[in-house]
């Protein structure tokens, strides 16, 4: 697409500013080298000028007809915003969003600290196979992995998610969410069966204390043998009943 298109689609959704239009043709051409297929970013080149115009309006903060822009592209609101999101993350302009973030925005706060744990498990593992260059290429704060993180524990932990905002502003595929997933869950079975397993065994021995302290306030005291009471063992007693009775035979005799 030419610069003069550019600017015609440009105007059409409300952009004059000659750097926001020369932000979108730099754009433009940096989506066609990096996108391996002419189709990726929507069916015709229209729909990928108008999103590169956008993102260049966004990056200074100036407004745009949103729904002009959703017009001239030629497809539907859905799926402009699918490949906005998927855009965004070829370009390397998208904000990233915190795990805590958007637990606040998805209404699922019991499952960061999970999902921060997965997050690390997989990172560590990932980092272990690959070289230090390729490292450097893979942002794992991205919101790729941050919402895969999340939707992952979410699941685990039986949290009542809806799906189709994870895969928006995670802004990819629902093949290469549901992959991702898929590659996660393994460390979500480790982090939240540990963690579930951890709180079983502590409640237990809780309990187990509960009831042996309970055991010793409320049994009665062991009753000691009644000679063990005085200091004389039952041998003993015995020998003086014995004795007792033989010396007032011994008297009744004598008197006699």
């Amino acid at each position: 697409m030419n610069p003069s298109e550019i600017k015609t689609l440009a105007l059409k959704i409300g952009i004059s500013s000659k750097d926001v239009i020369r932000k979108a043709e730099e754009l433009l051409r940096l989506c066609e080298i990096r996108c391996m297929s002419a189709t990726a970013l929507g069916p015709n080149s229209t729909c990928q000028a108008v999103m590169c115009i956008e993102l260049a309006a966004t990056s200074v903060d100036q407004p745009i007809d949103k729904n002009a822009a959703i017009r001239c592209s030629g497809v539907t609101r859905k799926v402009y915003t699918t490949l906005y999101k998927t855009l965004e993350n070829i370009l390397e302009m998208k904000q990233d969003i915190g795990i805590r973030d958007l637990a606040v925005q998805f209404g699922c706060l019991p499952a960061v600290n999970p999902a921060l744990e997965i997050l690390a498990r997989y990172r560590k593992e990932c980092e272990g196979k690959m070289s230090e260059s390729a490292r450097d290429d893979v942002n794992f704060n991205s919101s790729l992995f941050t919402t895969g993180s999340l939707y992952t524990a979410c699941r685990h932990l039986k949290i009542k998610v809806e799906k189709s905002k994870f895969l928006l502003v995670a802004g990819v595929k629902k093949s290469t969410f549901d992959r991702l997933s898929s590659d996660l869950t393994t460390h979500a079975t480790a982090v939240i069966g540990e963690r579930k397993t951890g709180k079983s065994k502590r409640q237990g021995h809780w309990l187990e204390d509960l009831e042996k302290s309970f055991e010793e306030e409320c049994s009665p005291p062991k009753r000691q043998p009644i000679a063990k009471q005085h200091g004389v063992s039952n041998g003993n007693n015995d020998y003086e009943e014995w004795k007792r009775k033989i010396l007032e035979g011994t008297k009744t005799n004598t008197q006699s």
